[in-house]
């Protein structure tokens, strides 16, 4: 047996592929990460009815399939746990062949969003991405694969649909036109776990939510205009339309096997904040049943503080600070201490990265050492016109770094706010609670956070982590 196997293997190192009519989908290419310890779908297109045969290096036997009348053809794959030892596929129909090698064993996540996330380290014009050069230093990592799928929309969904995209190693130039946030994301999940890490990233400047959901469930949803057809397509802004991402740069992935989800995005649908709090939870759900994975993580950005010129930008960071709280299995990282006031696109990407990453490797990783989560408005109580409120997530204590506390409303039973003062209550061991008040009003009966468009916050706990926008009012 084993000289069986030795022959096999030999004979995959020699195999030379001129295919036509047997044809992989393109997320499947030689360098790629697999799932690690799970069930992988693999598939293609080929002559209808043929059979297709699939030997991997990492098991004996053969994987047998038949192409529909379509010529779609899929096959599942066991795989076995994390190895940097490289592995091939060998997919027969007929005399045709397709070999993919250089694979490698680990997690793979997708990267998901908007232009906060598809951002690179080349930066847009006057918006530069902090510490790019230095990160790119650094980035030299055989066992950190990418794979970028190309911006392109369908109006409708069809099974043929192909995506564009090829994997390659973490090296300068390829992290370059990579996502920054995605990248440094990886990167610390493949440096502390020690195990590869494939990162497919999946996003569109300028995206909708809605853009990244399928026709059925938009259609359930039943507040979006579907009938595309007879609507006059933008060759810039396609990405706010319904469906039309899904259809032409998630679905081809579908089912791709994966670990999890990181995601930036909210920025497109800022001037609807109350659907947003129905649609996010949505696109989640979608999601996972997209990736066949009901628990599938899930972790987020909340968009950062801007002077939008329309919207409310610290409702929509509510919605999603409320999701967080309703939707098992999500983590949220804040970014109320990195917004621009006139620039979209914070230069801090550096640091959303690292916050995701923190989420994944609590969470799914078990790494508790490290703390995800920002300091939340928990309860408030008055005493002689000040107010006291407590938080969770701070069980040892909040700080302003040092500065002056900034950010702070109060306002009276005539509903109106005025600049409000606020200290750390008097500390001892486990203090989480903040004293507010103001000059201006006598009688409180709410206190508000950074609750608007733009605000630069400083209330962190002591992980680090700050706080988001928050109100104890619900006008």
């Amino acid at each position: 047996m084993e000289r069986l196997l030795v022959i096999f293997y030999l004979s995959l190192l020699n195999i030379t592929i001129h295919s036509k009519s047997l044809l992989l989908s393109p997320g499947f290419d030689s360098g790629m990460v697999l799932q690690r310890e799970a069930m992988v779908d693999l598939w293609g297109w080929g002559p209808k009815n043929n059979t297709v045969t699939v030997q991997v290096t990492w098991s004996k036997g053969k994987y047998i399939a038949k192409a529909g009348e379509n010529g779609r053809w899929k096959i599942r794959l066991k795989t076995p746990g994390a190895t940097f030892a490289p592995q091939k596929i060998l997919i027969k129909s007929g005399k045709e062949r397709i070999t993919i090698d250089d694979i490698l064993i680990g997690d793979v996540w997708i990267v998901g969003g908007q232009s906060n996330m598809q951002m690179d380290f080349n930066g847009n014009p006057d918006q530069p991405v902090k510490n790019a050069q230095k990160l790119l230093l650094g980035c030299n990592r055989k066992g950190l694969r990418l794979f970028r799928v190309k911006n392109g929309y369908a109006l409708t969904y069809a099974d043929t649909m192909k995506i564009d995209g090829k994997w390659t190693h973490a090296t300068p130039e390829n992290v370059r036109p990579f996502s920054v946030v995605g990248y440094v994301f990886g990167k610390d999940l493949y440096d502390l776990l020690n195990i590869p890490i494939g990162l497919v990233e999946v996003t569109h400047g300028g995206s909708t939510a809605e853009a990244w959901i399928d026709d059925n469930t938009l259609r359930k949803f039943g507040e979006f205009d579907l009938d595309l057809s007879s609507r006059k397509i933008d060759p810039i802004w396609y990405c706010t339309l319904p469906e039309v991402l899904f259809n032409k740069m998630l679905a081809p992935l579908l089912p791709y096997k994966v670990k999890g989800v990181v995601f930036y995005q909210g920025e497109a649908n800022v001037e609807r904040p109350e659907q947003y709090e129905r649609l996010f939870p949505l696109l989640i759900k979608s999601w996972r049943s997209y990736f066949n994975e009901v628990n599938l993580p899930f972790f987020y950005t909340q968009i950062a503080p801007y002077n939008y010129e329309n919207g409310n930008a610290a409702r929509l960071r509510e919605a999603q600070l409320k999701i967080l709280n309703e939707v098992p299995g999500c983590g949220m990282a804040v970014t109320m201490d990195v917004g621009e006031k006139s620039v979209i696109h914070p230069k801090e990407k550096e640091v959303v990265g690292d916050r995701l990453a923190f989420w994944a490797l609590n969470k799914v990783y078990n790494m508790k050492a490290f703390g995800c989560r920002g300091p939340e408005y928990k309860s408030m109580e008055f005493r002689e016109g000040h107010a006291y409120l407590k938080f969770n997530y701070a069980s040892n204590g909040l700080s302003f770094y040092g500065n002056e506390p900034s950010g702070f409303e109060m306002a009276g039973e005539d509903h109106v706010f005025y600049p409000a003062k606020a200290r750390i209550t008097p500390a001892f061991w486990g203090n989480e609670g903040l004293e507010v008040w103001s000059e201006h009003v006598r009688h409180p009966v709410a206190v508000r956070y950074c609750y608007a468009n733009w605000a630069k916050g400083n209330l962190y706990n002591t992980d680090g982590l700050p706080a988001s926008s928050f109100r104890t009012d619900n006008w």
